[in-house]
């Protein structure tokens, strides 16, 4: 998995948006719990997650036919989403996990 080096701000200003509405989830055991249950359309992990969770959501990943998207770093997930750090979340919301694939394709690494 390579780590892309930014992110475009339209792809944050649409995570922030999908957070504001609701249609995310955070952390690695209830986005992973969610994915399993069938209520993630799209996987978000931090570029410089470790590799323990890498691994671990990689496999949900194969399991559920969820895509992840790999943004640039835990910091700005973090802030984007209204903590200091995230390393993973889960988005609930098909249109835009649609959006943010869509935007995503040229510049950072989908799976």
């Amino acid at each position: 998995m390579t780590t892309p080096a930014t992110t475009p701000d339209s792809i944050w200003r649409l995570i922030g948006l999908a957070r504001r509405a609701g249609k995310m989830v955070f952390g690695s055991e209830a986005v992973e719990r969610s994915a399993r249950s069938g209520k993630i359309q799209l996987l978000i992990l931090s570029g410089d997650a470790g590799p323990n969770t890498t691994g671990r959501l990689e496999q949900v990943s194969r399991v559920t036919q969820i895509p992840i998207l790999v943004v640039s770093d835990r910091d700005s997930l973090g802030r984007w989403t209204g903590k200091s750090q995230r390393v993973v979340a889960g988005l609930t919301d098909q249109g835009f996990a649609d959006r943010l694939q869509a935007l995503a394709a040229n510049e950072t690494e989908i799976k």
